[in-house]
C-alpha cells in the first residue's frame, strides 16, 4: 500500500485543528453570554478568514495532490511541497480565526484560546505599540505580559474606544498605533478629541534637538491639528504648553499660567487661527 501523500495529511490534521478550535470559540462565547457579557464586547476575527483559510486548503491540496502523482516533468513532489506550503498557511489562518476570542468589561481586556486565559487589566498597560509584521495593537503590562490584536478583530472601534478611556496617563505609545487607535475609535469628535491629547503627548517621539519651547509648542500643535483635521475634518479648540519641567502638553480651557511656550489653535471656517507668543497667525486648509 501507497505511503499517505504529505497533501492527505495536511489535510487530515487540518479537519481535526479546525473543528477543535471551532468548538473553543462557541464555549468561550456561551459562557460569557451567560454571565450577561454583551455579544458586541466579546471581539473576534470575522468568519470571512476562516473561509478563507478553508478555501486555501482545498485549492492548494488539490494542486499538491495533481502535483506528487504527475511525473517531475509536470510537477512531481517538490513541486506538491511548494502547494503544501500554502496548504499549511491555509490551515494557520482557519485556527488562528477560530482559536481566538478576547473579552472587553471594565476592568481590562482578556484573551481566550483553546479554554486558557490571559488577561491585561487596564491599569497595568504600560505600553501600547504595533505588534509584529501586521496592522493591530500590543499592549504590554508592567510584568512583561503582553497581549496582541489584530485590526480585522470585529469591535476593534470598541477596544479602541477603551484604550482611550481607561489606560492610565503614564504608558508610552508607539506613533504608528497612536494613529491607528485614532483611525479605529468610535467615539463622539469632542470626547475622541479630550482622549486623544494625552495618548499624542505619550508618543515615544522625541522633539528635534535645539528646538525650544515657541517652536515646539507650535509644532506639536499643528501636528495634533492636522491628524483630527485628517480623520474627523475639524478639531475643537485647543491649548499646546511647554510646562516648567520641560514637557510638552495639549490642554482644552486650562490657564496658561507660567508655562514658558504657548499656542492656541482654534478653526474659523476654512482657516486654523494659530495665536502665540510672537502674535496671530492664519493657515488655510486650500493653500
Amino acid at each position: 500500500m501507497d505511503a499517505m501523500p504529505p497533501t492527505a495529511l495536511l489535510a487530515t490534521a487540518s479537519g481535526l485543528q479546525g473543528p477543535w478550535a471551532w468548538m473553543a470559540r462557541v464555549t468561550a462565547r456561551r459562557r460569557h453570554r451567560l454571565r450577561g457579557t454583551p455579544q458586541r464586547r466579546l471581539l473576534a476575527y470575522p468568519l470571512w478568514i476562516t473561509g478563507l483559510g478553508l478555501g486555501c486548503i482545498l485549492l492548494f491540496s488539490l494542486c499538491a495532490w495533481f502535483a506528487w502523482h504527475s511525473p517531475p516533468a509536470r510537477g512531481g513532489p517538490r513541486a506538491a511541497l511548494v502547494f503544501l506550503i500554502f496548504v499549511l498557511l491555509g490551515v494557520v489562518l482557519v485556527v488562528s480565526s477560530l482559536a481566538d476570542t478576547f473579552v472587553l468589561d471594565g476592568a481590562g481586556l482578556e484573551r481566550l484560546r483553546f479554554g486558557r486565559s490571559r488577561r491585561i487589566a487596564w491599569g497595568e498597560v504600560v505600553r501600547v505599540a504595533l505588534p509584529w509584521g501586521g496592522q493591530g495593537i500590543r499592549l504590554e503590562a508592567s510584568d512583561g505580559r503582553s497581549l496582541e490584536l489584530a485590526e480585522l478583530l470585529d469591535g476593534f472601534g470598541l477596544l479602541c474606544d477603551a484604550l482611550l478611556l481607561r489606560v492610565p496617563a503614564e504608558l508610552r505609545v508607539d506613533p504608528e498605533a497612536s494613529l491607528l487607535v485614532l483611525r479605529g475609535a468610535s467615539l463622539e469628535p469632542e470626547a475622541l478629541q479630550l482622549a486623544y491629547a494625552r495618548w499624542f503627548e505619550a508618543e515615544e517621539a522625541e522633539p528635534p534637538e535645539g528646538m525650544g519651547p515657541a517652536e515646539g509648542v507650535l509644532a506639536m500643535g499643528r501636528a495634533f491639528g492636522a491628524r483630527l483635521l485628517w480623520h474627523q475634518g475639524s478639531f475643537l479648540p485647543f491649548e499646546a504648553r511647554w510646562t516648567v519641567d520641560g514637557r510638552p502638553r495639549l490642554s482644552h480651557g486650562e490657564p496658561r499660567g507660567e508655562d514658558p511656550g504657548y499656542a492656541s489653535f482654534r478653526m474659523e471656517g476654512r482657516e486654523v487661527v494659530i495665536v502665540s507668543d510672537e502674535g496671530t497667525r492664519r493657515e488655510s486648509l486650500d493653500a
